[in-house]
């Protein structure tokens, strides 16, 4: 193919000038001229070929035919170039073209990855339009970073990736994730994960969020000497499955985010007590953590007197004198709830427990007495057979009555809590959670029609306009959401009549 004014085209996406486009069409249509000229000479030479398969020429028309093929290809080829420098896709604007790229990335996309294959190195690859619009008008897709040592074959383009990454975030603030390799159990890192280290380190000013996975101790000690003092911006702090360290000189404590004028959540996991961090406890307001020992539980809760939300496994449990916390607002727990039993959070509103046997609900029980603010209880229990069940999930309702929106997950018995909830069963002396509006359940029966007609029958009854109790004002109930493996049919079906005709919102979620 002779070379055309326009061949620089070829070789990138950016849109041709309007001076440029005559020209392209004009070569489109001789292209497509001598397209069908080939294709003409083609059927010629079959039809010669059906009529003389065998004749003296035969050998020659295959020669033909080979190379007409292979001209007809390259046309075809050529063509498809010329048509796709006319294409609308290359006059889209700088903006729609960004947009685009990012809705390329997955949804789990966390942050560049230091994988050469992942989707955003790839792009920035495909020509000079896309790398520029990547690289230089995108910094916000490059602060958010994500390095993982613990699947990294070429340590060296991991660390040539991440200064590319920094250079192309520009000035942006930096949120990071840092997966340590755990290779060497006394805590020494390797020359390549030192060398991200230091480069991540020398960016501390920048530094927004910040996850550390399996970052050995003494790493973790090393950071004191680059960036204590220089993380004015860090708002998001996760220190998270710190391994055991076999060192004998192990850091006892850990200085490096002692000053962050900034910080407010703070998560920490592994083998690292929170009282050996120096932190700016009182700036907190929320905190993730596990807890060996109940007593580092308390610790947070002593210096950290301005949390709001709470999310926290307990281990064990140490009896001992109760602990006040005023401000709390949220609380995830856990593990071990006798806990609950030392705890006093006059502020909490929310109270979620997580993996929670059905036979451990009495802690829960006396604490709501005592934690009349909570008006929101979400609980994900396993129901193991226990013969009080039913006498256990009554003590728990009996004791919710502030509360104005309940979550029940897992595995029990929807009958007994319908049955509960009840307030036209025969013996009942007092309506349980009077004020509940919203309730959300988890149906494993699907298409049991008794299971649909029980909870029918409760909705009914808590939707009459003369609810009333003796100790406490009643409300309507005016939300229901189910939670199913699969659609429960026979269940909406019953539901039915009672959303239209009360006014009842019934959602479902399939899980």
């Amino acid at each position: 193919m002779a070379e055309v004014p326009f061949d620089h085209l070829f070789t990138s996406n950016y849109p041709a000038e309007d001076s440029e486009i005559p020209d392209i069409q004009i070569a489109l249509l001789e292209s497509r001229n001598r397209l069908r000229l080939l294709e003409g000479k083609l059927n010629e030479l079959e039809i010669e070929n059906d009529l003389h398969p065998l004749d003296e020429r035969a050998n020659e028309r295959y020669d033909s035919r080979a190379q007409l093929l292979l001209c007809r290809d390259q046309q075809r080829a050529h063509i498809t170039k010329l048509q796709s420098t006319l294409s609308s896709f290359r006059r889209l604007p700088p903006e729609i073209l960004s947009l685009i790229f990012s809705f390329a990335l997955p949804s789990w996309w966390k942050g560049v990855s230091m994988d050469p294959s992942s989707v955003i190195w790839r792009i920035s690859q495909v020509c000079g339009l896309w790398r520029a619009i990547v690289c230089e008008s995108m910094p916000y897709l490059w602060s958010s970073i994500e390095i993982d040592c613990v699947g990294a074959n070429e340590q060296n383009i991991t660390n040539t990736l991440l200064e590319l990454a920094l250079q192309r975030s520009g000035s942006r603030p930096l949120s990071i994730r840092f997966y340590f390799s755990r290779k060497d159990m006394s805590g020494v890192l390797p020359e390549s994960e030192k060398r991200c280290l230091k480069l991540l380190a020398s960016q501390s000013f920048r530094w927004e969020a910040v996850e550390l996975q399996y970052i050995p101790i003494a790493a973790l000690d090393s950071l004191s000497a680059t960036v204590k003092h220089r993380i004015p911006l860090l708002r998001w702090l996760v220190v998270a499955n710190i391994p055991v360290s076999h060192a004998a000189d192990t850091p006892s404590t850990a200085e490096a985010f002692q000053v962050a004028p900034q910080l407010r959540h703070f998560s920490l996991s592994g083998f690292f007590r929170p009282s050996r961090f120096y932190l700016p406890w009182l700036q907190l307001s929320s905190y993730t953590g596990s807890f060996r020992d109940f007593r580092d539980f308390l610790f947070v809760l002593e210096y950290a007197k301005n949390l709001n939300t709470c999310d926290v496994f307990l281990r064990n449990f140490h009896p001992g004198s109760r602990v006040d916390h005023l401000n709390m607002q949220t609380m995830h727990l856990r593990g071990q709830l006798v806990g609950l039993s030392r705890l006093h959070l006059p502020s909490l509103q929310t109270l979620v427990l997580d993996e929670l046997l059905l036979q451990d609900l009495s802690p829960v029980s006396t604490f709501l007495r005592r934690t009349p603010s909570v008006a929101s209880l979400e609980v994900y229990i396993f129901d193991t057979g226990a013969e009080n069940s039913i006498s256990l999930l009554s003590e728990v309702m009996h004791a919710c009555t502030n509360i104005n929106s309940l979550v029940l997950m897992g595995e029990y018995d929807i009958r007994s809590v319908c049955s509960l909830l009840d307030i036209s069963a025969p013996g009942h002396g007092r309506i349980l959670m009077p004020r509940l509006r919203h309730l959300s359940l988890s149906v494993l029966a699907t298409a049991d029609t008794e299971v649909a007609n029980i909870l029918g029958l409760m909705l009914e009854s808590r939707r009459y306009s003369t609810l009333h109790d003796v100790d406490h004002e009643c409300v309507l109930l005016s939300s229901l959401t189910l939670y199913s493996l699969r659609e429960p049919s026979v269940i909406l079906q019953r539901l039915k009549p009672i959303e239209e005709t009360l006014g009842l919102s019934v959602l479902v979620k399939t899980v």
